[in-house]
């Protein structure tokens, strides 16, 4: 306790020091005036006892400084009086002090706002209650057109049943729902869950109350929780919600709570609803279907299980169910289900892509603080006379080398300060960038972690540049003062040091504009991929007339009357040329994925039965969409319900059964019906047509197998209009719109959006890859280009007696020039080489960004290569032309 008191009163001391050594003086001064009356009266003149008086107390300063070092904090003062020598230094030097801090800025800002989204997104502990012991499982296979799958309803019991490492397993299922209000239709995702799901998960509500096991059940009425950002979003934050009505895809729900902020799937969630409003938990043939997979899991270890514990049962769940239905599973595709911590999963897609960017932002940190130190060395050259003055004096190398690491220290913490602006601007932009990835995005912040991660780069830099300064050894103090004024230019070592940083700027440069140039190039090829149709002047329109609910309770109507007649009108139109009804929009994905087999054709051993999409099309769609049919005919008018099952298959399907064969007249069955459960239909559907491969499932993907099928003989489960005009189809936008609005009064009519608009969606996070990277490498380059100027020019004002020697013994302008631009030339090559080495190993880091680009890619390389060297040159000749313009006569008199 003592101590403590001793601490705050020498606390005290050092803060009122203005005050109490007034106070003291005052003191002193009266004890000196008593002294000095005491000489007098002895004899003493008042000049002569003043001095006597002085010489016994020591001094009336030194006395007041010691009393003052007793009750205050000298070191703090100290520490103070550094402060303002540093600010008042660097206010002589504003250009020196504006590059730095600039510099430092943004090498500091960038790091920061990137640090902060890889922080949010795939380091931050998860809201959930712990969230380390939450799990994702996942089912996937290797067959064609396969890939991850859902569960089915029979699946999840037995992982219930038999995982017991698993204190619960939640369902849900992710689906666009259309939500109807007072002010119009908005579409929405919707997360449909079990009543465990929030149970599960670890999350708790903050208004009302959440799902519950009771709200599971055929006959429970529908209920509904709202993410805490929709709430806010749409509701303003209403808390008198609770026990209000909805309107979802025409049924009402209740809304029964909000729920706190968290991720809840590997995507955006508007809403959550419980299980009774899912086709495949109100349909019994799908309940007990258990190929019918529509449904995800999330699980929770259970206390005390470990995650090997876990992977180890459900495998062991997973075998025992191929063994026990061996109908229901395709052996041959190589079937499993892999359990992963849920916090991995939710930042899965987006891991890649921020780690490129958090190593870019590093380089970028690392040309920043090469270029500094460099500025740094060369204003530690000029201040040399500065600091053998003080040394001289009596200032220890100590002293001197903690004078420099407070002035470094306070560029850093300037530069530090700027950069907090910029990473917070960075940090908006990547917020927007981020959510395409993963659906954390809104954890991203500028909290304290981040400011530490910012405050720990500026302090690491302030101590590299202190490193750097070139001191001497206590033992050799006095020889280095003695020398001080015979030295030009900071000696060899420094020299040293100064072109080894610029060989690494121009190093991790070519580097950044290599990684650039590859995600520039993959953009590109993407931008060439063929799409398999025809993509100019192509409009297409989703309209959807019914949802799975309201078909499994009323059928789909009168659908395919008002899809016809909708057709019609906008075919009516001047300018268009075809219009085309479809269930998926060309480039679009399609979540209807199915078990194909052909009649006659038995799998080979171990030959895995391929899945591909479903989709529904009209008899216009292909000519309106501009797929090409290779084989047979489009569908006909008369392919209606009743008339024989027909098919359209695309070539991907077609060369896996029937290579080097006549695929029309061949009969396909496949594993299921878009509302109805059966392990393989017995209706053969005839192939009457192929159509040429699309890139629906991605640029970059490979081509899924496809089976088209009568837009007329399937439930209108979705649909929407491929719209070609001759000229400037998004001028048909308005009247098209108008149409479908009139004959289907209360649909949501959404992505209406042009073949061309499409493709440069899918292009857009590429793009953003590649610009976010380009402006790094930009960035890196313009700095390292300053970088080599910058040394270049100090070595010529460093050496101008040297070149005017040179020129007086006959060297002319030319030689000199060379000169210069050897010793820079030199400088890049060697920084060249590394770079390029450098950009072949980082380039295998990206290479799964890559399409269409080897890593390795000579086109790139090289054109980075002579970028490189060109600015480097540029950056070389005007030091070399100051050079050249040397006058010997100036410079043998100086």
């Amino acid at each position: 306790m003592s101590r403590i008191l001793a601490a705050l009163a020498r606390l005290r001391g050092a803060l009122g020091r203005d005050r109490g050594d007034d106070e003291l003086r005052e003191e002193l001064e009266s004890h000196l005036d008593m002294e000095i009356a005491e000489y007098v009266r002895r004899g003493m003149s008042p000049l002569e006892a003043r001095r006597q008086a002085l010489l016994s107390s020591g001094g009336l300063t030194h006395a007041v400084e010691a009393v003052h070092d007793q009750r205050g904090l000298p070191w703090m003062e100290s520490l103070g009086a550094d402060v303002k020598y540093a600010l008042r230094a660097l206010r002589r030097s504003p250009a020196f002090a504006g590059v730095v801090v600039l510099t430092l800025a943004l090498g500091i800002g960038a790091n920061t706002a990137i640090f902060s989204v890889v922080r949010g997104v795939l380091l931050k502990p998860l809201p959930h209650r712990e969230g380390d012991r939450l799990l994702y499982m996942r089912q996937s296979n290797d067959a064609p057109g396969g890939a991850s799958m859902a569960f089915s309803v029979p699946e999840v019991a037995e992982y219930r049943a038999g995982a017991k490492s698993l204190g619960g397993i939640a369902e849900f299922s992710s689906w666009s729902i259309t939500h109807t209000t007072d002010e119009g239709a908005v579409r929405i995702q919707a997360g449909l869950v079990t009543g465990n799901y929030f149970e599960v998960m670890g999350l708790s509500a903050v208004l009302g109350r959440l799902t519950q096991p009771s709200d599971d059940g055929v006959g429970v009425p529908a209920v509904m929780v709202l993410t805490h950002e929709y709430w806010q979003k749409r509701f303003g934050g209403d808390s008198g919600l609770v026990g209000q009505q909805v309107t979802l895809d025409g049924t009402s729900a209740t809304v029964i709570g909000v729920v706190q902020p968290a991720p809840f799937f590997p995507g955006r969630v508007d809403a959550l609803l419980n299980m009774v409003v899912s086709p495949h938990h109100v349909s019994a043939m799908m309940v007990h279907g258990r190929t019918h997979r529509m449904t995800e899991m999330v699980a929770r270890l259970a206390p005390g299980a470990s995650l090997e514990q876990a992977r180890a049962e459900v495998a062991a769940v997973t075998q025992r169910m191929h063994a026990d239905h061996k109908d229901a599973y395709d052996l041959g595709a190589n079937a499993r289900v892999t359990v992963i911590p849920f916090k991995e999963v939710l930042g899965e897609r987006a891991r890649l892509t921020l780690w490129l960017l958090m190593g870019a932002a590093a380089f970028v940190m690392i040309i920043s603080a090469a270029n500094v130190a460099n500025l740094t060395l060369m204003r530690g050259v000029r201040r040399e006379h500065e600091l053998v003055v003080r040394a001289a004096l009596g200032a220890g190398v100590s002293r001197l080398r903690r004078l420099l690491l407070v002035e470094n220290l306070v560029l850093a913490l300037l530069g530090a300060l700027c950069g907090a602006g910029i990473a917070l601007g960075g940090v908006r932009l990547l917020t927007t960038f981020a959510a395409r990835y993963s659906p954390r995005a809104g954890e991203i912040q500028l909290d304290g972690v981040v400011f530490g991660f910012m405050l720990s780069l500026s302090l690491a830099v302030a101590l590299l540049l202190s490193f750097l300064a070139v001191l001497p050894r206590e033992g050799h103090f006095a020889s280095w003062i003695l020398a001080g004024a015979h030295r030009l230019s900071g000696g060899l070592r420094k020299q040293r040091v100064q072109r080894g940083l610029v060989v690494a700027q121009i190093a991790v440069s070519v580097v950044l504009l290599a990684g650039a140039g590859l995600l520039t190039r993959t953009m590109i090829q993407l931008g060439n991929v063929e799409t398999g149709l025809r993509t100019e002047e192509v409009l297409t329109m989703e309209v959807p007339l019914n949802t799975p609910a309201q078909l499994l309770a009323r059928g789909d109507g009168d659908s395919h009357q008002r899809y016809e007649r909708m057709r019609q009108e906008i075919r009516a139109l001047p300018g268009v040329i075809e219009v085309g009804v479809g269930g998926t929009m060309p480039l679009r994905a399609s979540s209807m994925l199915f078990d194909v087999k052909a009649e006659n054709k038995a799998l080979g051993v171990g030959e895995a039965i391929p899945r591909a999409e479903m989709r529904t099309a009209g008899p216009e769609y292909f000519r309106a969409a501009g797929i090409p049919l290779l084989a047979g005919r489009p569908f006909l008018s008369t392919d209606q319900r009743g008339s024989g099952k027909v098919v359209i298959i695309n070539k991907t399907l077609a060369d896996h059964f029937f290579r080097g064969e006549d695929p029309v007249g061949k009969r396909l069955a496949w594993s299921g019906d878009i509302l109805r459960f059966t392990p393989f239909t017995t209706e053969w559907r005839t192939v009457v047509g192929v159509a040429a491969n699309t890139q629906d499932g991605g640029l970059d993907a490979k081509s899924r197998p496809v089976m088209f099928m009568p837009f007329a003989q399937e439930m209108a489960i979705a649909g929407g209009m491929v719209i070609r005009a001759d000229s400037n189809v998004a001028a048909l936008t308005t009247a098209a719109v108008r149409i479908a609005r009139r004959i289907a009064p209360g649909t949501l009519i959404e992505n209406v959006l042009t073949v061309s608009q499409i493709k440069d969606q899918s292009l857009s996070p590429r793009r953003l890859n590649a610009l976010l990277v380009s402006s790094f490498g930009i960035l890196a380059v313009i700095i390292a280009a300053v970088g080599i100027a910058g040394v270049l020019a100090f070595s010529v004002s460093s050496r101008t007696t040297e070149i005017g020697i040179r020129m007086s013994l006959g060297a002319d302008r030319g030689r000199v020039q060379r000169m210069i631009l050897r010793e820079g030339g030199s400088l890049l090559v060697t920084g060249l080489a590394l770079g390029v080495v450098g950009a072949f190993y980082a380039a295998r880091v990206i290479q799964g960004l890559l399409f269409g680009v080897a890593p390795n890619d000579p086109v790139t390389m090289g054109g980075v290569a002579l970028l490189m060297a060109a600015i480097g040159i540029g950056a070389c000749w005007i030091p070399a032309m100051r050079a050249a313009r040397v006058d010997p006569a100036i410079t043998m008199r100086s």
